[in-house]
């Protein structure tokens, strides 16, 4: 029977042996992880994750003891990544390839420009209003495979337009 979905995908799985010693643990794991990250076995019994046995970073506790000598067979189906934090003055303009001179009022735009993130939020602290002009005073075109979203009514000045190119999607609320 022929197979219909996505294409398979190979990879390699990362594994871990470790040997039982008449405790339930904490047993230590090569890599950080969770107890639905991974998936174990006693001697080749599976066992049951959150009721067998919790994983917690580099932490493995069994809920009842491991005699010794059982095979503990630790399979990882999900590791991260750890990327770090770059370290400060690392990260210049230079490096975003932006263009436009930034100042505290801009933020850094999607297309790497600098600009007016929206208008301001209203209210006496950190608000969830937001505000944004009633009028579009430029041409814009709002790219394929973006949404984008005005709060109405909105006016289009006489001598411009906004351009959505196919596959885009532009909402006045």
């Amino acid at each position: 029977m022929a197979y219909i979905g996505r294409s398979i995908e190979y990879g390699n799985a990362v594994s871990q042996q470790i040997t039982g010693s008449n405790s339930a643990g904490p047993y230590s794991l090569n890599y950080e992880t969770t107890t639905d990250s991974v998936v174990i076995s006693l001697d080749g019994v599976v066992q049951v994750n959150g009721v067998d046995f919790n994983a917690i970073g580099s932490a493995l506790t069994f809920t009842s003891t491991v005699a010794t000598g059982i095979q503990i067979n630790v399979i990882y189906i999900g590791l991260t990544i750890g990327v770090g934090t770059p370290a400060n003055n690392t990260i210049t303009l230079a490096h975003l390839n932006t263009t436009g001179t930034p100042t505290s009022a801009l933020a850094l735009k999607g297309d790497f420009s600098w600009g007016t993130a929206g208008g301001p939020s209203l209210g006496s602290g950190d608000e969830c209003i937001r505000t944004n002009s009633n009028q579009v005073n430029q041409n814009v075109t709002i790219p394929s495979g973006t949404n984008a979203s005005s709060i109405g009514p909105i006016t289009i000045g006489s001598s411009y337009a906004i351009t959505i190119s196919s596959g885009a999607t532009y909402t006045v609320i």
